[in-house]
């Protein structure tokens, strides 16, 4: 059957429609700030709407892939736990002091500082390649 979309062609879909989400999510959380809603309820609702993306995912990935073992998957939930959850929380505590404008800006150049801050710690110099995906 054939399918109406490339790879390609949904890759970019998945890309614009990510961005946008990303992008957005400030506002909606200052807007529920406003109805003093606090960041755990909002992170909570926030958790409870993407799992079945994340299952989704995990099916979707499961096919032709390793298989992870018991201490896999205690590390990636581990990683999903610090990285995903935390980073949230941090990311909603903050935007009860700042603007959203603001946050997006720091979440976009993130990157970039990344590498201007590892080029000055390992006194590495930034190369065209390495600027040309982060900068």
């Amino acid at each position: 059957m054939p399918s109406i979309f490339s790879k390609h062609t949904l890759g970019l879909l998945f890309a614009l429609v990510s961005a946008i989400g990303f992008s957005a999510k400030a506002i909606f959380v200052k807007l529920a700030y406003v109805d003093q809603i606090d960041a755990t309820t909002l992170l909570a609702l926030r958790m409870i709407m993407s799992v079945p993306f994340f299952v989704v995912a995990i099916f979707w990935q499961k096919q032709g892939a390793a298989a992870l073992h018991g201490r896999d998957w205690l590390g990636v939930l581990l990683l999903g736990l610090l990285g995903y959850y935390l980073a949230s929380m941090l990311d909603f505590l903050g935007l009860q002091y700042i603007s959203a404008g603001l946050e997006r800006l720091i979440l976009f150049l993130y990157p970039t500082m990344v590498v201007i801050i590892s080029a000055l710690v390992f006194k590495k110099p930034i190369t065209r390649s390495i600027c040309w995906l982060w900068c």
